[in-house]
């Protein structure tokens, strides 16, 4: 977030305006993902038996085996959804991965200059140094929010592997039969990986005032001009040149349409004479 002080009838005017940041089939990826999440997490933790590796009280996890009526049933439950989810996801990928996905990495997820010197002294002002120094400005994402997106990449890749080995392990020879127990840990610590993340994401989202608009974005595509210019100059600066280019476009049709009409007066005109 940048200091900058905008005057008060500025800041309402860019309060007022609203910019679209995310279309349709990204706000409904994000809450499947978010649903299918919540409800792999929510079995997962419940299967997880052995007090060594029990995270969730012994409560929690007799009330989810009861409710799905046994570990037997709530591990079938886990891996449905498991698979759901993971064919969704890998679908929608394949579908638009030239198109789409490719594209929005090359262009949105690179780090750059700015984003190292973004995550140097945002670690600085975690600690409380160097706050009078302004963050550099950032995309439409910030470099958190790519580091955070390469875990998820990363993480969702080694999940749905290990999850599909897990899954299917009995349909493997004997001799590889190994890869399954290698599975397990593999798959908790990608699962851990994300949700250490995933808990900074939700508790931004939910108690950082700044950042609230980005959460309901996420619900109707939208942020205010004043948010992208605070937050993601660099992005709010690309979407002032495409506003300036297409008014352009607009002025340029306009006068060739006077022009033309203009032209065919003038036809009417020599022809009545």
């Amino acid at each position: 977030m940048t200091t900058e002080v905008l005057p008060l009838s500025e800041r309402q005017r860019l309060r007022a305006k609203r910019i679209k940041k995310h279309g349709l089939a990204n706000i409904v990826t994000h809450w499947f993902n978010a649903f299918s999440w919540l409800v792999l997490l929510a079995t997962g933790l419940a299967i997880l038996g052995n007090p060594n590796l029990r995270i969730m009280p012994q409560g929690y996890v007799d009330f989810v085996r009861n409710l799905f009526g046994g570990i037997g049933r709530l591990v079938e439950a886990h891996k449905v959804f498991g698979l759901i989810w993971l064919f969704v996801i890998t679908y929608n990928v394949l579908l638009g991965f030239r198109k789409y996905f490719l594209p929005f990495a090359m262009k949105r997820m690179l780090l750059d200059k700015d984003d190292i010197e973004w995550l140097k002294l945002k670690a600085k002002h975690l600690v409380g140094l160097d706050r009078d120094r302004p963050l550099p400005p950032q995309d439409a994402y910030n470099a958190g929010q790519k580091l955070y997106g390469y875990v998820v990449v990363f993480g969702t890749v080694v999940i749905g592997l290990t999850g599909l080995i897990m899954t299917f392990g009995y349909l493997l020879p004997p001799e590889m039969r190994v890869l399954v127990q290698w599975a397990r840990p593999l798959h908790f610590a990608a699962v851990g990986a994300v949700v250490a993340g995933l808990i900074i994401h939700v508790y931004m989202a939910a108690f950082f005032p700044e950042e609230k608009e980005a959460f309901f974005s996420m619900i109707h595509g939208e942020v205010s001009a004043l948010y992208a210019r605070l937050h993601h100059r660099k992005w709010y600066e690309e979407k002032l040149q495409e506003e300036r280019e297409y008014e352009m476009r607009v002025r340029l049709q306009e006068i060739a349409a006077r022009e033309k009409a203009l032209e065919g007066e003038l036809v009417e005109t020599r022809g009545n004479s």
